[in-house]
């Protein structure tokens, strides 16, 4: 039985305390970034992972989706936290199927000619589609070791993303370019500094919604030698048809090679593709996500409109004012996602997510 086939299961009520209290730090504060989020959330999986004692595969599997359906409906908007319950779950599909090859390995020379063909033919099917498919059988109860190393392995991953991502600045930023960033961002950050220490570039940062943030990142990239300039958001189509390239960062990419940005991103990269200007997306690879554009309930989240329409302003009282906190950015707007891996279109987000994810736990 596969686990997309299996019911809900029942969590403990200790797991379900870890589950309260991560959700609870994320929504008061005390979690921020979606690094932060991300090694919080394999260190959960792995304290529930290690306290399930003498667990099948099929039994690891229903308690890891459970604790993701938990925090998909919690937290809808922190598609990371999900990320990590599909990643932890592709690992218990492979270890399940490398313990079952060991397993049968011994066996598979046993019977006649054509059994031992039929088998033979098997694997090279499993293996030409993807052996992780297979359903997850209640044997095996052996995976909690190998568990923990894959998780440990991931969360190296997630820490040197920044280093791998900003190692890349050289070879995308050149000299004497104007490029044109959007928003605080940490890892833009760290990419524009990696890039200043081998070429002298000049930089325009439109303010975006969270304007003290991103005066408080130009002052430090002006003290690393970046020569800055802060613009609004409404001068961002004025000043484009200077702009040599975009570099942003994101919140999430999504299955197509959509992304989820910041609110102004969209229009930002309108102008962008107006005048032709080649636009660099940031993205670890722990922010792709198999959602598409079309979930709103899971991308639509509204932000304080005290930065778009002041309260004491005489109309507050009279309006109602929307003010959303991200934009889906569709794939024809964005030239090249770059990842831990390197550089990548929209259109190969699919390979991308295919050897992260199983298709079956697209869904959770």
């Amino acid at each position: 039985m596969a686990p997309s086939e299996s019911p809900p299961r029942e969590l403990d009520s200790k797991h379900e305390d870890k589950i309260v209290k991560f959700v609870s730090d994320i929504r008061n504060g005390k979690i921020e970034g979606s690094n932060n989020i991300a090694l919080t959330t394999l260190s959960l999986l792995e304290q529930i992972i290690t306290e399930c004692e003498n667990a099948t595969a099929l039994e690891l599997s229903g308690v890891v989706r459970e604790v993701g359906r938990r925090l998909c409906r919690a937290l809808p908007q922190e598609l990371v936290a999900a990320n990590m319950a599909r990643r932890v779950l592709r690992a218990i599909r492979d270890e399940h199927r490398l313990l079952c090859e060991q397993s049968g390995g011994a066996t598979s020379g046993t019977g006649t000619g054509t059994e031992g063909s039929g088998d033979s033919l098997q694997r090279l099917v499993l293996a030409a589609h993807g052996g992780r498919r297979t359903t997850l059988g209640a044997a095996l109860p052996h995976l909690r070791e190998p568990l923990r190393d894959h998780i440990a392995e991931v969360r190296a991953e997630i820490e040197s993303c920044t280093a791998s991502i900003s190692s890349q600045a050289r070879a995308h930023v050149h000299a004497a370019e104007l490029i044109l960033t959007h928003g605080a961002s940490s890892l833009t950050e760290r990419f524009l500094k990696a890039a200043r220490r081998h070429t002298h570039y000049r930089l325009l940062l439109g303010e975006g919604p969270r304007v003290q943030e991103s005066h408080a990142m130009a002052a430090r990239l002006s003290a690393a030698g970046v020569p800055v300039t802060l613009i609004n958001d409404a001068s961002i189509a004025a000043v484009m048809s200077r702009v040599n390239k975009v570099v942003i960062g994101v919140r999430a990419v999504l299955a197509g090679g959509a992304l989820l940005a910041r609110a102004g991103t969209h229009g930002l990269t309108i102008a962008a593709k107006h005048y032709s200007v080649p636009v660099i997306a940031l993205c670890p690879l722990y922010k792709l996500s198999p959602l598409h554009a079309c979930d709103r309930y899971a991308l639509s989240a509204l932000d304080c409109p005290r930065p778009s329409m002041l309260y004491e302003c005489g109309e507050s009282s009279r309006v109602h004012v929307e003010c959303p906190r991200y934009d889906v950015v569709p794939p024809d707007h964005v030239t090249l996602f770059l990842t831990n891996l390197g550089g990548s279109s929209p259109s190969y987000i699919y390979r991308l997510l295919s050897e992260l994810y199983d298709p079956k736990d697209h869904q959770l």
